[in-house]
């Protein structure tokens, strides 16, 4: 059965720092391209997405090849919350759909050389973050690793996405999960990985798994489909950035808040700064899931969302967000407890500062007679 289509490698990393877009759009320069999301489907007019910035990268002059003998089309979009975004697309006609399944494992050839993706990645990245550099707004500099998504969209499927859905079901769950002996795949398995399926018409279909994406639209109009999925994978990313640097944030809070508690009673030390910065750590954090959380409203665009929940909810998104804001709760607890601790400890400095007063003028009282 031949399918003939593309084959999209995507990667989104953390820039380690949130972005000032104007002034990332200026540092670009021509590097930052117009282009918009838009949906093929029937939507209000004020449905919106999220506004990324997208990147000509031509100014890189990279010479890119893959090892499966087809070019390679680079894209890359910029997001507030310091992500890059980048998508390899490769042109692809095969015999059979498990022939896909080679891209999974593929290298590149960059100016000639033989190089793995991540290598490739990585020097586009390196030169995104020299450029973006003058944009910088809030640093969180937690290291995290990039976040890997595979979509395999085709636009000729014999006997259209029906057919292809009901005859090759353990053909595209071993596809979607990487295995390579989809035949012995149990049925729990193959209904497990093929149970996040959507259709808007009778010859479209979008399964998403954990970390790839089956695509069917003969008319080639999936744009909206692919900024889905790297949306769910940046939200993942972030989350997971700033689930690590709360845990960096809190136990160095609790390890000052410590040493606070074995001080002497009218001792402040370095508290006060403690309060200021828990203080900025709960407002930037607080700003930034705000804007995580923003970049995937559709609004208006039903079954686009519905994509994206199911992808969100195959990706654990939800906890991973709860997971985030227990972790806010429990700094804003530590917040008020180093701000009490303050306050009490002011306070007892006070009443012993008028205790030594009285005790003064008790003294110059018998002194004076």
């Amino acid at each position: 059965m031949a399918v003939a289509g593309e084959v999209i490698i995507m990667r989104v990393f953390d820039l380690g720092a949130t972005l000032h877009m104007d002034k990332a759009r200026a540092a670009l320069g021509p590097m930052a391209a117009a282009v918009s999301v838009h949906s093929p489907r029937a939507v209000p007019e004020y449905v919106s997405y999220a506004a990324p910035i997208p990147l000509d990268l031509s100014s890189l002059k990279l010479d890119v090849s893959a090892d499966v003998g087809v070019p390679v089309l680079i894209s890359a979009r910029l997001y507030e919350v310091g992500a890059l975004a980048i998508a390899l697309r490769l042109q692809t006609r095969c015999e059979k759909l498990s022939d896909l399944a080679k891209f999974q494992a593929s290298t590149f050839k960059l100016d000639g050389a033989t190089v793995r993706r991540s290598e490739l990645f990585n020097r586009i990245v390196e030169a995104v973050r020299v450029k973006v550099k003058p944009a910088i707004d809030e640093v969180f500099d937690v290291p995290v690793e990039a976040e890997s998504y595979t979509a395999f969209c085709l636009v000729e499927v014999p006997g259209g996405a029906e057919k292809l859905f009901r005859d090759e079901r353990a053909q595209m769950a071993g596809l979607l999960i990487n295995d390579a002996q989809p035949e012995r795949l149990s049925s729990g398995e193959i209904e497990d990985t093929l149970r996040n399926s959507h259709s808007y018409y009778r010859d479209d279909l979008v399964i998403a798994d954990w970390d790839a994406a089956i695509i069917v639209d003969p008319s080639g109009q999936y744009e909206d489909i692919l900024y889905v999925c790297e949306v769910a994978n940046l939200q993942l990313l972030a989350l997971r950035k700033y689930d690590a640097y709360l845990d960096s944030t809190l136990e160095k809070g609790y390890d000052d808040f410590e040493r606070l508690a074995k001080g002497p009673p009218i001792y402040v030390g370095r508290a006060r700064e403690m309060v200021r910065e828990l203080s900025e750590v709960r407002m930037d954090l607080a700003q930034v899931t705000d804007e995580v959380a923003n970049t995937a409203k559709f609004f208006g665009d039903w079954y686009t969302a519905r994509v994206y929940m199911g992808l969100a909810a195959k990706l654990h998104i939800a906890d991973y967000h709860k997971n985030v804001e227990e972790k806010l709760e429990t700094l804003n607890d530590l917040y008020q407890s180093v701000a009490t601790e303050i306050a009490s400890r002011q306070n007892l400095l006070l009443e012993s500062m008028i205790v030594l007063l009285i005790v003064f003028e008790v003294i110059m009282a018998l002194v004076r007679h």
